[in-house]
């Protein structure tokens, strides 16, 4: 039951509710419109690349987890492992749903959902197309070990990001001037 609320309705045709945006009516509104000039990566813009990576991971991997609900030897220890997951890095998951709304729709930031934001970055809304080789068997039966590695550990992404920015936007110090000759 918490899986299923974590995941929304991923099934669907649109992506899960990660974070809790505010609620809006849904089928009544148009899909939000991003900034035209700031759709797809900010390459330019570190700060915002770490937060659009770390928002495709969390996005592959609630799509992983969702078609894992459709294999019933998997769909347990998925639940399990995603809900784990989730709990530990929600207020990460939040603060770059945020961030990327306010990136991305500006005064309209609050009324992004997580599909706004996946549409502003081109994500896919399937998982199996990025699976290539893999089959969904193999995927859905590493998924638990695998969300509990460091790759998936947004919080200190993010953190060790945001540290090498402010480490390479430090300025440099000059190095001392040289010693005049005692006379």
């Amino acid at each position: 039951m918490l899986f299923a609320a974590l995941l929304g309705s991923a099934r669907a045709e649109d992506a899960p509710q990660a974070a809790e945006p505010p609620a809006t009516p849904s089928s009544a509104s148009p899909a939000l419109e991003a900034n035209p000039k700031r759709l797809g990566y900010a390459f330019e813009q570190p700060e915002i690349l770490i937060r659009q990576r770390l928002f495709g991971l969390a996005h592959g991997l609630s799509l992983l987890a969702a078609s894992c609900l459709d294999l019933p030897q998997h769909s347990e220890p998925i639940q399990d492992a995603y809900a784990a997951w989730h709990a530990r890095q929600a207020r990460t998951i939040e603060a770059l749903v945020l961030d990327l709304s306010r990136y991305y729709f500006g005064p309209r930031a609050a009324e992004a959902q997580w599909q706004d934001l996946a549409r502003a970055l081109s994500l896919k809304d399937s998982i199996l197309p990025a699976l290539g080789e893999t089959s969904l068997q193999d995927a859905c039966a590493s998924l638990p070990e695998a969300i509990a590695r460091p790759r998936y550990e947004l919080d200190r992404l993010l953190a060790e990001a945001a540290a090498e920015t402010a480490t390479a936007a430090a300025p440099v110090a000059a190095p001392p001037a040289p010693a005049k000759p005692v006379e």
